[in-house]
C-alpha cells in the first residue's frame, strides 16, 4: 500500500517474528500511516493510533490484531 507521491515503507523483521506475524504487522503499520497521511484520525482517535503505531514499531512479543 503506497499513496501517491509517499516514499514506499519498510520495516525490519524482529528477532524471532514469525512471517506470518511479521506481514501482519507491517500491514497494520502502513494502514496506520496512510491513515494519518490521508488525515483520517482526530482528537483522541489520532492519540489511539499513534500509541498502537509505536506498540507494533517497537514491541516483537505483542499479539499483532488487524483492524477490519
Amino acid at each position: 500500500m503506497e499513496a501517491e507521491g509517499w516514499p514506499s515503507m519498510q520495516w525490519e523483521r524482529f528477532s524471532g517474528e514469525t512471517t506470518q506475524a511479521y506481514h501482519r504487522r507491517a500491514t497494520e503499520i502502513e494502514q496506520i500511516i496512510e491513515g494519518f497521511r490521508m488525515g483520517r484520525y482526530r482528537g483522541e482517535i489520532a492519540d489511539q493510533m499513534e500509541r498502537r503505531l509505536i506498540r507494533l514499531q517497537e514491541q516483537a512479543s505483542e499479539p499483532v490484531l488487524l483492524s477490519a
